[in-house]
């Protein structure tokens, strides 16, 4: 009963995707038949590569091998996920009932019997055109829009305002007492930001080790080639959170800094956290103000950024910030960087922002750094106006909005 009445409220709140087709089999207890079947013929069909294909099962471990294939996520049967992918897919391919969820009229579900001819089945059932979007979904579509303006609005003045009092000792709490205590608390000094970049290497990490650095994401994933670690790391994308957080809690024992709505996904939560408000908007602007927010697009090296902005320092250096595109392969300093399903969602994120139903690795990359060098231009700026200088001591890479500079030369010379 329960399951049933999240669902509708995700009917009712959520659009039918017209790219998702979700596949269970045996009740979630399986991998067989004629779903999987019709799974694999998708994989191979051309038509079918903007899609995004769902596997919902019991226990999703026991089947992570399925992860190697293109646009394949798993979710766990009766989760939240589960319930959404069931709200928003367009096609249900099942080989019985579908656990007693009710289809929307723009839904189609297919019986993938064991004896199906898949082919036939295909031909049949499937469509790569959109869906003829109904009033309905219209009216929801427009709703959410302006319930997110309100909310932004809301949330804007909100904490502005607290940012006011907070700024001059009122309304603390213990996380915004650790961000006052932060301010100015490296007045002058100098600091490097590190970016996850092809050009990062370990021997260059190794020349740091005596130097005040900020981490991002998984750049714990280099210490085995280096014994250097940040002093302080930063993470803002809800993904990495909610699908890395226990491995991000066991490597990374510096001081974490992170938006509010991120560490609320992190299921294990690294001890020394400090997190700041932040709005979802592609407005970008450089607050100035973390005690009220801190405005994250496009790179999380803009959180940092603000972060160092906040602790006073005034010369900052960046290193391994290659500002291209992290979806190509050498994207990284290493090929393991992220996991298939992360990538995976990243890029079904990027399409839903773009409204777009297919992208070319190159196009996705496009977007990217476009995103990115829109904001180091704003960081820049912010940076001039205060006196803070801002140099890259990147090793090649398409950043070049800030002066270059050798890497050894700094470390070597300390005044």
């Amino acid at each position: 009963m329960k399951n049933k009445r999240h669902y509708n409220r995700y009917q009712h709140t959520l659009a039918v995707d017209d790219h998702i087709i979700i596949f269970e089999s045996e009740s979630g207890q399986g991998y067989t038949g004629g779903v999987r079947a019709v799974y694999k013929a998708l994989l191979d069909d051309e038509a079918f590569r903007p899609f995004y294909f769902v596997w919902a099962f019991s226990v999703p471990e026991d089947f992570k091998s399925l992860l190697a294939n293109r646009h394949t996520i798993l979710v766990r049967k009766g989760s939240p996920e589960y319930k959404k992918y069931y709200a928003t897919a367009r096609y249900w391919v099942l080989d019985g009932a579908e656990g007693g969820f009710r289809p929307a009229k723009s839904q189609r579900v297919i019986n993938a019997s064991s004896d199906a001819d898949v082919e036939t089945l295909i031909e049949t059932s499937f469509s790569t055109t959109p869906h003829r979007i109904p009033k309905s979904e219209r009216l929801v579509r427009y709703i959410r829009k302006t319930l997110n303006r309100i909310r932004l609005v809301y949330l804007m003045g909100r904490y502005n305002l607290l940012g006011f009092f907070r700024s001059r000792g009122m309304f603390h709490n213990n996380n915004s007492l650790r961000l006052e205590r932060l301010k100015n608390s490296h007045k002058g000094e100098r600091c490097f930001l590190i970016g996850n970049g092809p050009s990062l290497t370990g021997e260059d990490l190794h020349l740091l080790n005596n130097e005040y650095t900020f981490g991002t994401n998984m750049v714990y994933k280099i210490f085995d080639k280096t014994d250097w670690r940040p002093t302080f790391h930063c993470v803002s994308d809800t993904i990495y959170a909610s699908k890395l957080g226990s491995e991000l809690s066991k490597m990374v024992k510096a001081p974490l800094f992170t938006t509010e709505r991120t560490y609320r996904r992190m299921k294990k939560k690294p001890v020394d956290t400090t997190y700041v408000h932040t709005l979802q908007s592609e407005r970008y602007r450089v607050k100035g103000n973390i005690q009220a927010y801190c405005m994250v697009k496009a790179t999380v090296l803009s959180l940092a950024a603000e972060v160092a902005f906040h602790m006073g320092f005034t010369e900052i250096y960046l290193l391994g910030v290659d500002c291209t595109n992290p979806h190509d392969k050498g994207g990284h300093f290493t090929d393991n960087y992220t996991t298939k399903e992360v990538a995976e969602t990243d890029i079904n994120r990027i399409k839903t922002r773009m409204n777009a139903q297919s992208l070319t690795t190159e196009q996705i990359g496009t977007h990217i750094i476009d995103r990115s060098l829109e904001v180091y231009s704003l960081l820049n700026k912010f940076a001039a106006k205060h006196g803070i200088r801002v140099y890259n001591a990147t090793r090649g890479g398409n950043l070049e909005l800030f002066p270059r500079v050798k890497l050894e030369d700094i470390v070597n010379n300390k005044n």
